[in-house]
């Protein structure tokens, strides 16, 4: 089982610090131990945890009971089960939880190319997810969630600005041709959908990409394995042992695609459309 959970924490700033102090004692004293990374901003707590048993949600229902005015959002993803949900807790108490299925990571299909150096000219992963493809594109000074309805040759691709909540440009295909357009005026992402996107994402990031502008605590090995093997390292960076034991040589560079003969458009499409526009 592969379970990952982000844990945010909002309300009064000023009793945030005292909360974290008792929070992370307690998880600290978890039993079977509990392996997290801290996020934290000046307007609220985020803690991204990874776990072989379960969500620790004791810790943070009696963290709950002594901070009541502060409240605790709960996301949660079982890629390998196709499994995700989220809970809120205030006060001590559950809230509200809900929960859904959707297709098992194995699922999701990849791509990502590099330079033979191992710079990033573009990763991407997607789902089929109501009807539609659900993916995350990143190259190497961009990066969007984006949605495809329809087929090859007559489709519709949305991309957002970044991670932003909300779709931001659009390109139409009619019989193999494309149009583009710059909303006007942008398309907010259903919170179900977003839900869906935030876990393909980091369920993806994690496994391939590390960021330049991540604290040097959590990149020290990536930056130290770049520096060894002579890769630069740039805004977003494939990781090492990606580029070097799981890419194959391909047309003067490095790649790997599980996508198969009909579903090689998506990756095309996105590379003729939203990488061209991005560069």
């Amino acid at each position: 089982m592969k379970l990952t959970a982000t844990i945010t924490i909002k309300g009064d700033v000023e009793r945030l610090p005292e909360y974290r102090g008792y929070l992370n004692r307690l998880l600290d004293e978890e039993q079977d131990g509990v392996s997290y990374t801290e996020l934290h901003t000046t307007a609220r707590l985020e803690y991204r945890l990874k776990l072989r048993r379960g969500i620790p949600f004791p810790p943070f229902v009696m963290t709950s009971q002594a901070f009541p005015e502060l409240t605790v959002e709960v996301d949660w993803s079982e890629a390998d089960e196709g499994r995700s949900g989220r809970a809120t807790i205030q006060n001590g108490a559950l809230r509200e939880q809900a929960a859904q299925t959707h297709a098992p990571v194995g699922s999701r299909l990849q791509e990502v190319r590099a330079d033979a150096d191992g710079g990033l000219r573009m990763a991407m992963t997607c789902a089929r997810w109501r009807e539609a493809w659900h993916g995350y594109v990143i190259a190497a000074n961009q990066h969007a969630f984006f949605r495809i309805v329809g087929a090859a040759g007559t489709c519709e691709l949305s991309a957002s600005d970044g991670l932003e909540a909300e779709w931001a440009e659009r390109w139409t295909v009619e019989s193999g041709e494309e149009a583009y357009i710059e909303l006007a005026q942008p398309e907010p992402i259903e919170e179900n959908e977003l839900r869906e996107l935030d876990a393909i994402a980091e369920e993806f990031s994690s496994d391939w990409i590390w960021f330049d502008e991540s604290p040097p605590e959590e990149t020290a090995v990536e930056r130290q394995r770049f520096a060894t093997y002579g890769y630069p390292v740039r805004d977003a960076n494939l990781r090492s042992e990606a580029i070097r034991k799981v890419l194959r040589p391909e047309n003067g560079g490095l790649a790997l695609s599980s996508f198969g003969e009909d579903t090689r458009w998506i990756a095309e499409l996105l590379r003729r459309c939203w990488l061209r526009t991005s560069n």
